[in-house]
């Protein structure tokens, strides 16, 4: 594991509350409506979804951690107002995924990134909240009473974003007496959605790339393989019928095993598609 942190490397995304998606619905609603003002007070928000200052902040966290929000200025991202349109109550699935993706390949969210990159995948018996002793390398860089408080809590957030909240949909964790451990059969993920995330891995890691690597995708750090839990085999699935869809070229002879991208779409592209067929 690399334990070199981004600058802004944060402990805390939630602060505690529970990750809830009609709240953040409401949220993004809200700021989607008033999105030609240069910024929206979180005044006018507090107001408008009838929550605690601490409350929004925190909202505003998760949103901006998917994606979603400028958390400062309270602005939807083009990403944010594309779902508001398309799916406001995050009902899909597909959403779910991006969502999900988005926040665990964030390196500076510090827990949720190793969780999902490192420690679950890693994992060879069910994980409790002992393993907060994993994160005790944070005490270089954060107080002692920071890693203490807020790690606990953090993680509590983050198994109860996917056992109890919205994120269990997506049947990443299983939940067993206070144990947790990746499920064997997450949710599909959409072709389209797939090739989304493939973009956007591509541009947060593989700037500028023409193509990935299978492997890589399938197993390297903050691929989606890996972030989605999914296995090699179902990656190879829906890239074979992203192929046939002439969204990417395969490239499997010799010594090359990689996809190419044949197109100028984004992954905002490939998203807007996806939700005007659905």
């Amino acid at each position: 594991m690399n334990n070199t942190l981004p600058e802004d490397a944060k402990l805390q995304m939630t602060k505690g509350y529970a990750p809830r998606f009609d709240q953040i619905s409401r949220l993004l609603t809200y700021v989607t409506k008033r999105s030609d003002a240069s910024r929206v007070p979180k005044q006018d928000v507090m107001d408008a979804v009838g929550l605690s200052e601490h409350h929004v902040e925190s909202l505003a966290s998760l949103a901006a951690g998917m994606g979603l929000l400028a958390p400062i200025v309270y602005k939807p991202t083009t990403l944010g107002e594309l779902i508001v349109r398309s799916d406001p109550f995050f009902d899909d699935v597909g959403t779910l995924w991006v969502c999900h993706y988005q926040i665990a390949s964030e390196e500076r969210h510090v827990i949720w990134n190793r969780m999902a990159n490192h420690i679950l995948p890693a994992a060879e018996e069910p994980i409790t909240l002992d393993v907060a002793a994993e994160f005790d390398d944070l005490r270089a860089q954060f107080s002692e009473k920071s890693v203490k408080q807020h790690i606990p809590k953090e993680l509590r957030a983050f198994f109860g974003a996917y056992t109890d909240y919205r994120f269990s949909k997506l049947n990443y964790l299983t939940e067993v007496n206070g144990a947790y451990r990746l499920s064997e059969w997450p949710a599909r993920v959409p072709d389209q959605v797939f090739f989304a995330i493939t973009l956007l891995y591509r541009d947060r890691f593989r700037s500028g790339a023409s193509g990935v690597e299978i492997p890589d995708l399938c197993h390297g750090s903050n691929s989606p393989g890996r972030l989605m839990n999914l296995s090699e085999l179902r990656v190879r699935e829906m890239l074979e019928s992203l192929h046939r869809r002439g969204y990417l070229d395969i490239e499997s002879r010799a010594n090359l095993d990689q996809i190419r991208f044949n197109s100028e779409l984004t992954a905002l592209d490939v998203l807007a598609e996806y939700y005007a067929r659905s």
